[in-house]
């Protein structure tokens, strides 16, 4: 007997590599995401990151809206912006990497109690940012509680404050606005007005330097 046939969330390649999230409601279900990437001996499939179906309920539509929000136009399905369904989900490898990087930091210990600081600090990374945190947080090595998992945990759970506070004193010149690239365009926010950049996230620059230490705890 077949399941659900999976909600795509946004174009999703038939053929190519690809992420699937699983999505449970009852009160003891879990929220799985999984790797399926394509080789010579056929798809292989791997566990990423799993959560608390609760927590999910408590962030999942912000969830959905921003990695919406950050889509290019070739990466939607039709003009209204993708959402969540209940069961499986297949995602793009760019939005499974994205949305990886904020699992990940929610499984690690004392995430729950920081959800919301969590929730923020991955809005404000740019997607080059997130992806950059995928490569390393999901380096062979790499799990829970250690190393770039760790680190992320600490610099996405800080206070704004806090992460700003960390970067270097030296004033730099405000980089010109590249609109080239999509993700430092400007955004539309829900009632279709442009809303200015957002700066690069100082979490970034917090969590290089302190990987810097907390990676040596990383096994070879």
């Amino acid at each position: 007997m077949t399941g659900p046939a999976p909600h795509d969330f946004g174009l999703v390649p038939e053929h190519g590599d690809s992420f699937e999230l699983f999505i449970e409601t009852t009160a003891e279900g879990r929220c799985r995401l999984v790797s399926q990437e394509q080789t010579e001996r056929g798809p292989r499939r791997s566990d990423l990151a799993e959560v608390p179906a609760d927590l999910w309920r408590q962030i999942g539509v912000r969830v959905a809206r921003e990695l919406a929000q950050g889509m290019q136009e070739r990466e939607r399905k039709g003009t209204r912006a993708p959402g969540f369904k209940t069961g499986p989900n297949r995602l793009s490898p760019m939005i499974g990497r994205e949305l990886a990087v904020l699992l990940w930091t929610l499984q690690e210990e004392g995430a729950a109690a920081q959800l919301e600081a969590i929730l923020h600090g991955w809005r404000e990374l740019a997607r080059e940012e997130r992806w950059w945190l995928y490569a390393k947080a999901g380096a062979p090595g790499q799990r829970m509680g250690i190393g770039w998992r760790r680190a992320l945990f600490h610099a996405l759970s800080e206070a704004v404050e806090t992460r700003a506070a960390a970067l270097p004193a030296e004033k730099k010149s405000p980089a010109p606005l590249d609109c080239s690239n999509p993700s430092r365009r400007p955004r539309r926010t829900e009632r279709g007005q442009t809303s200015r950049p957002r700066p690069t996230n100082p979490s970034l620059a917090v969590a290089r330097r302190r990987t810097t230490v907390a990676t040596t705890a990383t096994p070879s």
